[in-house]
């Protein structure tokens, strides 16, 4: 058991701050998803025009196991560039920014645990919502807040003017714009009505919810039937296990690929 802390990044830590979104900016690139610059270290555009100012006012936060920073994110007003996007406006809710987990710490919904804290604080502050804006071509992204209680309330798509990231015109396209909130003072639990024996959060990342090991432990079961005994033909009943043990790994095996695990067939050549 570990102890987080959340408190305010102060001004001198910006570089800190920069390393984190610098960590997950790589990590995004190796998933292929270019929604961020290579590196925020280092570069001078709007983005980090806005992360400074933010950090220098007191917005940006960093939380902490024992003495190292595992994550940072933003609280602040809404973006200027969504404001006119929100249903009730802008200014009933706090909005997140830039919530980083060091890739090192990921697993362990350091995540969720820092939206229910912002969420806390919203309501603390008197907000009716916890509200964010994320790119609007990543479902993957929008399932992740979805999945901790979040829902989408609009799209926008707005041009920016920007001689650094821009076109020849310095005019700029921002990627974000997928607009979801929740209700300020909530926290996600894992609890339905139809079953309260819901299985917790497990700390295997690419099986979360323990839906891979529940079909392994079919396809186990499916194979311990197995027997030479078959009065009929036994051959014939163990083949017919294998192929219903091999359909129950093919589960397991789609659960984690879509949690982030891949795998790659041999092939006997080297590749």
């Amino acid at each position: 058991m570990a102890l987080l802390v959340v408190d305010q990044a102060s001004p001198d830590e910006l570089p800190l701050v920069l390393e984190l979104l610098d960590d997950a900016a790589r990590w995004l690139r190796e998933q292929g998803i270019t929604q961020w610059p290579a590196r925020f270290t280092g570069a001078e555009d709007w983005r980090i025009e806005r992360i400074r100012a933010y950090v220098e006012n007191g917005h940006t936060w960093l939380a902490r196991i024992s003495t190292t920073a595992v994550a940072a994110f933003t609280l602040s007003a809404a973006d200027p560039d969504y404001a006119d996007g929100w249903p009730d406006g802008p200014d009933t809710g706090l909005y997140i920014y830039r919530m980083v987990v060091r890739r090192e710490f990921a697993g362990h919904d350091i995540g969720g645990h820092i939206l229910d804290w912002s969420s806390a604080r919203a309501a603390a502050l008197g907000y009716r919502w916890l509200r964010l804006d994320c790119h609007r071509n990543n479902p993957a992204l929008q399932d992740y807040y979805k999945a901790h209680g979040f829902e989408r309330v609009g799209t926008l798509v707005r041009v920016i003017n920007d001689p650094v990231s821009g076109d020849v015109n310095g005019r700029y396209v921002r990627g974000s714009g997928a607009l979801l909130q929740r209700p300020a003072g909530s926290i996600v639990i894992s609890y339905t009505k139809q079953n309260r024996e819901e299985p917790a959060v497990t700390s295997d990342r690419y099986d979360p919810y323990n839906e891979a090991a529940i079909w392994q432990e079919a396809s186990n079961t499916v194979t311990s039937l197995k027997t030479d005994d078959q009065p009929q033909d036994p051959d014939a009943w163990n083949t017919a296990l294998d192929q219903a043990s091999r359909l129950l790994e093919r589960q397991v095996m789609e659960i984690r690929q879509r949690n982030g695990m891949y795998y790659r067939p041999l092939t006997g050549t080297g590749q």
